[in-house]
């Protein structure tokens, strides 16, 4: 990753611009409280800052290569620890090349030698306060490039997820229903007619449901009595369903096309296979703060249940991961005969 320093000429001219103010700052402290001779202070503040500006763009690299997130805190603490004391070192013996080499003042060079500890922890400092700049700026990149990164996967679910939803549209459903509408536009003009507006609505609904979005408990009511007039057309009375809503439950919310898989669920593995007739009974209360819909059916346990079983099942419960993180949210039991399906949505 290119050093921020280095990105553009702004970060450059900041950058240049910090390390001239430390500069000035250390050529008035060396011109006015150790009486250094003016040019010598701005001599030796040159040298010294320049050649700390020089070698701290080089600390990007050890702080990019020592993240917090991806080291222990005792190896940062350990690199950084040795990674100060050579950069300090390399940068007292360069200058002291450069300054006391091409400036012999006698002088100069005793104050030079007496004022090395006081160099070296200021090097210490500058490198410390380098690399906090450092690990802040790699931390906003972080956050900017995870922000984007969840953005994107948001996007990439929610595609999924409308694709998902538009593959699981049952195509023997969708096959049986347009037969259902052929017949009956011989026998009954007029059902066909309303059968034909209720499974474009279905379509509509089912289609155009973003996946991550939530609606009401009666938009999804609503749209599991089409979904059911559609299928009493074929199976008459031998299909039976009941709701029982709580007052508390109609304004509450819960993940759009939740519900029309489980009475699916109910219908392809009671109706489809059983000769009897068939109870799909829906009930919704409010506890705690949770939206509970409980939806038991009756069905034949002598009949083998046929392969898929489970499908529409296992994909509620990946959409409710995704939406709420938890995997405790759909629970299915079997007793004397009845399937029973409990969904909670948290509010």
């Amino acid at each position: 990753m290119l050093n921020p320093i280095l990105k553009n000429s702004a970060t450059i001219l900041i950058y240049s611009f910090i390390w001239l103010v430390l500069l000035c700052g250390q050529w008035f402290l060396l011109l006015y409280f150790y009486e250094i001779p003016g040019l010598v202070a701005l001599y030796d503040s040159l040298v010294f800052n320049s050649m700390f500006a020089v070698l701290g763009i080089g600390v990007w690299y050890v702080v990019k290569f020592n993240e917090i997130e991806n080291s222990s805190i005792i190896k940062v603490v350990i690199v950084h620890f040795i990674s100060s004391l050579i950069i300090a070192t390399i940068w007292l013996t360069v200058t002291y090349y450069f300054a006391v080499g091409l400036y012999e003042d006698t002088g100069y060079v005793y104050f030079f030698e007496q004022s090395l500890t006081w160099r070296f922890v200021t090097g210490i400092f500058y490198y410390l306060v380098l690399t906090l700049i450092y690990y802040l700026i790699l931390y906003n990149q972080n956050l900017k490039q995870k922000i984007k990164d969840e953005a994107n996967l948001k996007a990439l679910i929610w595609q999924a997820e409308v694709e998902a939803l538009k593959n699981q549209i049952n195509p023997h459903f969708l096959f049986n229903s347009l037969n259902s509408i052929s017949s009956l536009t011989v026998t009954s003009p007029e059902k066909a007619r309303d059968m034909i507006v209720k499974l474009s609505d279905l379509m509509r609904y089912s289609l155009k449901a973003n996946p991550n979005y939530k609606t009401s408990i009666e938009a999804e009511l609503q749209n599991i009595e089409r979904y059911l007039s559609i299928e009493k057309v074929r199976f008459g009375n031998k299909l039976q369903y009941r709701a029982e809503i709580e007052t508390e439950c109609k304004n509450k919310l819960l993940p759009v096309m939740i519900l029309q898989p489980l009475i699916e669920n109910a219908i392809k593995h009671g109706v489809y296979e059983s000769t009897g007739k068939i109870n799909i009974n829906l009930k919704c209360d409010y506890l705690n703060n949770n939206l509970i819909v409980k939806i038991v059916n009756n069905y034949d346990n002598e009949l083998v249940v046929k392969d898929g079983a489970g499908i529409g099942l296992t994909n509620i419960r990946q959409r409710l991961h995704l939406l709420y993180r938890r995997n405790d949210l759909l629970e299915t039991t079997i007793e004397d005969s009845l399937f029973k399906v409990k969904l909670v949505i948290p509010q």
